[in-house]
């Protein structure tokens, strides 16, 4: 009797330790983030080389309350309002071209311009109506060339080759598809690459889920705390990150959780891809002084440090905005304080070290 129970303890720590190590080989490969590890300032000159500066000329009749998003074409600007005033197209001099706002329920009108893509290589803008699922494709001079119906809702969406890639984060059945797919403009079929499968989670907070440079779509994923690469239409895994103030499920199945619940939890803020590095920003609920935490990340060494402040130790210029966008593998903006009343839009152009 005494043999039968020694046997069975012994197999059931077997059974354990396999359990064990099986967990810790599932979590092995994500990485380790503590937002409150993070007492020192990122500075501009540990991964800044140099800052140039961009001065749009909004002008007096101008109606850009801010930046949404921003796209760098050679000799083009393209600027997505923050305010839903549409989309403002200077040249690199800092120049007005056109301003696309074509507000209405017209087939070449939009309600809203509630995602906006642009393809750098032939020249359009597509505008993506959430109303309407309608996405109208404009040129830089605000001339409306056609529209396309979608099928399903999306947050939002990237063009490459002429084919739309769709990004829907939210996990909730009044959505017919989530995750991402996507859409040949050509022959009219879609193609999923990634879907969402877990309970709905109604909490969101509103944030940045893709950047792009070049051919590449960088999507971070705020569900999981994931973020994937897409090339060629198809999908792969950078990095999976372990965030220790991650919102747990069980919170984010409502709406609008107890404050308490949410109390120094974290969710993506913002994202920025290089060809070196990522720096993600977090919003930590409730935090008293400081909202932010920035992670500066290498996925390929997977090396990583928390920053509780991004500092310009460059020279004057002031940024207080967080947001961070990505021109191309080797260049980051920013958005300098505006002066009162001023006419003049600076842009802080990032210019990475190798």
């Amino acid at each position: 009797m005494r043999k039968a129970i020694i046997k069975k303890t012994m197999i059931t720590l077997v059974i354990l330790l396999l359990v064990s190590s099986s967990c810790t080989k599932q979590t092995s490969d994500a990485i380790s983030v503590d937002l409150q590890q993070g007492n020192n300032d990122l500075l501009y000159s540990s991964f800044v080389d140099k800052l140039d500066y961009v001065h749009l000329k909004a002008g007096k009749e101008c109606l850009l309350t801010g930046i949404k998003k921003i796209y760098f074409d050679n000799d083009t600007i393209l600027i997505q309002d923050s305010r839903n005033e549409g989309i403002f197209v200077f040249s690199k001099g800092g120049d007005l071209i056109s301003h696309i706002n074509c507000r209405g329920q017209g087939p070449e009108e939009f309600l809203d311009d509630d995602a906006v893509a642009v393809d750098t290589f032939r020249n359009i803008i597509y505008v993506y109506d959430m109303m309407s699922f309608k996405i109208n494709r404009y040129t830089y001079d605000g001339v409306f060339i056609s529209s396309d119906k979608q099928k399903f809702f999306m947050r939002d969406f990237s063009v490459v080759d002429n084919k739309l890639f769709a990004f829907q984060p939210c996990i909730n059945k009044m959505y017919k598809r989530n995750g991402i797919w996507s859409y040949d403009f050509g022959t009219q079929k879609d193609t999923t690459l990634l879907e969402h499968k877990r309970e709905d989670e109604l909490f969101e907070c509103r944030s940045t889920y893709i950047k792009q440079i070049n051919d590449t779509i960088y999507y971070y994923d705020r569900n999981n705390d994931y973020i994937y690469a897409i090339e060629n239409n198809s999908i792969s895994t950078l990095v999976k990150l372990s965030l220790k103030q991650f919102i747990p499920i069980s919170v984010r199945k409502v709406a609008a959780p107890n404050p308490n619940e949410l109390y120094q939890r974290a969710m993506i803020f913002d994202f920025c891809p290089s060809n070196k590095q990522f720096l993600i920003s977090y919003f930590i609920f409730d935090e008293e002084e400081n909202y932010y935490r920035y992670v500066m990340m290498n996925p390929k060494t997977k090396d990583c440090s928390v920053f509780t402040e991004l500092v310009n130790d460059m020279d004057s210029y002031v940024v207080s905005d967080p947001k961070i966008f990505c021109i191309n593998g080797n260049t980051w903006c920013r958005i300098v304080d505006q002066e009162e009343n001023s006419e003049i839009i600076t842009l802080q152009i990032l210019c990475l070290k190798d």
